[in-house]
C-alpha cells in the first residue's frame, strides 16, 4: 500500500529533511499531481536502478538549457556521454591527478586557511581546490578559474528540484559554453585537455554526439565536478570542527577513509534526485503510475534506521555498505573516485598542517538546495 499525503512537493523540499516528514511505516509516498516520494533504503536504491524511472524528460530545465547531456540521457545515449568522460576518470588517470595536480592546490589552499577564522568557509574557500582541478582537466586556463565560478554557481539551481531558472541561467549557460570552445580553440592541437580526448574518444568509439553535445557534457562535468565537491568540502571542514577527533587520528589512512564516508553518508551533496517513471513501475509493493515524477530521498536512504543505527549519529566505525552519498543505478555519479581522491589529499594536508580544526558558532543549518552543505557556521583553522 502507498501512504498518501496532502504534502504539496514544492512545500515539502523546503525542509532539508523533508523526508522526516512523511509516514516513517512506508517508503513510497503519493504527493499531489500525481508526484511520488520514496524515502527508504532499499526502496530508493530500486528506484534509481529499475529500468522504467529514467532522468530523461523534455522539460526539464537542465535539458532545456543544455540539450541532450550525460544526466538528462538514459539508455545507450546516456552511456554514449559516460563514455566520452571515461578517459579522463580512469584509475591511472586519478592517480596521475592525486600526486601531481591535487597536492599544489591543496596546500595552495592550506596556506590561505591556517590560522584564519571564517565564518564564510563555503563561499570564500570550498571552490578553490575543485575548480582548480575541473579548469586543469578542462584545459581552460586557472585565471578564468574566477569567471567560471561566478557564472558557473547559479546554474547549479538548474538541476534542482524545484528549480530556479531564469533569463541570467540561460545568458550564463551561452557565455560558458562560448568560453569553453575558446579555450578549446586556443589550445587546439596540445592533445592533452578534457575537451580533445572526449573528440578523439568519440571518433575513435563511432559515438554519434555533435560538437554541442560534447561541449554540452563538458560544461555539465564541470558543474557537477565543482559545486557538489565545494559543497561537500564545506561538509567535511564542518564535521572536522564538529566531531571529536585529533588532527593525529585523522592522519591514519583508515580512520580518514572512515571519516570521509561518514560525512558523505550524512552530508550527500544531491539530497533529492528527480526521476520520471514512463510506465507502471512497482517499487517497495507499490505501483507508481507512467508518467509520475518521483522524488528519491538519497539523504533520506543514508539516515534509514532499519540500516544505520543511531542515523544522526556520527559514527565513523559503522558500515557504509549501504550508503549511497553518489546515487545508484545507471546514474551513478561517474567522479566518485576522483572526488574521494580529492577529498582525502585535503584531509591529510590539514590534518598535518593544523593542530585543530574547530566550530566556534554554528546554528546548525542546512542548505539543501544547489547542492547540500552546512551553512551559517563560524570555523577556526588553528596552525602547529
Amino acid at each position: 500500500m502507498t501512504a498518501t499525503t496532502t504534502a504539496n512537493p514544492l512545500d515539502l523540499l523546503d525542509n532539508p529533511f523533508w523526508y522526516r516528514d512523511l509516514p516513517p511505516e512506508r517508503d513510497v509516498h503519493s504527493l499531489h499531481d500525481g508526484v511520488y516520494a520514496i524515502t527508504g533504503n532499499a526502496a530508493v536504491r530500486a528506484a534509481l536502478s529499475h529500468p522504467d524511472i529514467l532522468a530523461e524528460h523534455p522539460l526539464k530545465a537542465s535539458a532545456r538549457a543544455f540539450g541532450p547531456n550525460v544526466l538528462d540521457a538514459d539508455g545507450s545515449e546516456h552511456r554514449s556521454f559516460r563514455a566520452l568522460l571515461a578517459p579522463a576518470l580512469s584509475r591511472g588517470r586519478i592517480a596521475e591527478y592525486q600526486q601531481q595536480l591535487m597536492p599544489d592546490l591543496v596546500d595552495a589552499l592550506v596556506d590561505e586557511l591556517l590560522g584564519v577564522e571564517s565564518s564564510a568557509f563555503y563561499d570564500t574557500y570550498a571552490h578553490r581546490v575543485p575548480y582548480g582541478i575541473v579548469c586543469t582537466i578542462l584545459g581552460i586556463d586557472r585565471e578564468l578559474e574566477s569567471r567560471f565560478h561566478s557564472l558557473t554557481r547559479p546554474l547549479a539551481r538548474l538541476l534542482d528540484f524545484p528549480t530556479v531558472e531564469s533569463e541570467q541561467t540561460h545568458l550564463n549557460t551561452a557565455e560558458l559554453l562560448a568560453l569553453i570552445e575558446e579555450q578549446r580553440a586556443e589550445r587546439s592541437g596540445d592533445g592533452d585537455s578534457l575537451l580533445e580526448k572526449i573528440e578523439r574518444t568519440r571518433e575513435r568509439k563511432g559515438i554519434t554526439l555533435s560538437d554541442s553535445e560534447v561541449r554540452s557534457t563538458a560544461l555539465l562535468f564541470f558543474i557537477a565536478g565543482t559545486e557538489t565537491s565545494s559543497a561537500f568540502i564545506t561538509s567535511l571542514v564542518y564535521c572536522m570542527g564538529r566531531q571529536m577527533f585529533g588532527m593525529e587520528e585523522l592522519a591514519d589512512e583508515t580512520v580518514r577513509d572512515a571519516f570521509i564516508d561518514e560525512t558523505l553518508r550524512m552530508f550527500p551533496p544531491v539530497q533529492t534526485a528527480v526521476r520520471f517513471a514512463v510506465e507502471d513501475v512497482d517499487i517497495a509493493g507499490v505501483t507508481i503510475p507512467r508518467h509520475s515524477a518521483v522524488l528519491t530521498s538519497i539523504a533520506g536512504a543514508n539516515r534509514d534506521p532499519r540500516i544505520f543505527a543511531h542515523p544522526d549519529r556520527f559514527d565513523v566505525t559503522r558500515s557504509h555498505k549501504d550508503s549511497m552519498p553518489f546515487a545508484a543505478g545507471a546514474h551513478s555519479c561517474p567522479g566518485m573516485r576522483l572526488a574521494k581522491a580529492e577529498f582525502g589529499v585535503l584531509i591529510d594536508s590539514i590534518a598535518g598542517r593544523c593542530s585543530q580544526v574547530a566550530v566556534t558558532q554554528d546554528s546548525r543549518a542546512l542548505e539543501s538546495q544547489a547542492f547540500a552543505h552546512p551553512v551559517d557556521f563560524t570555523v577556526r583553522f588553528t596552525t602547529k
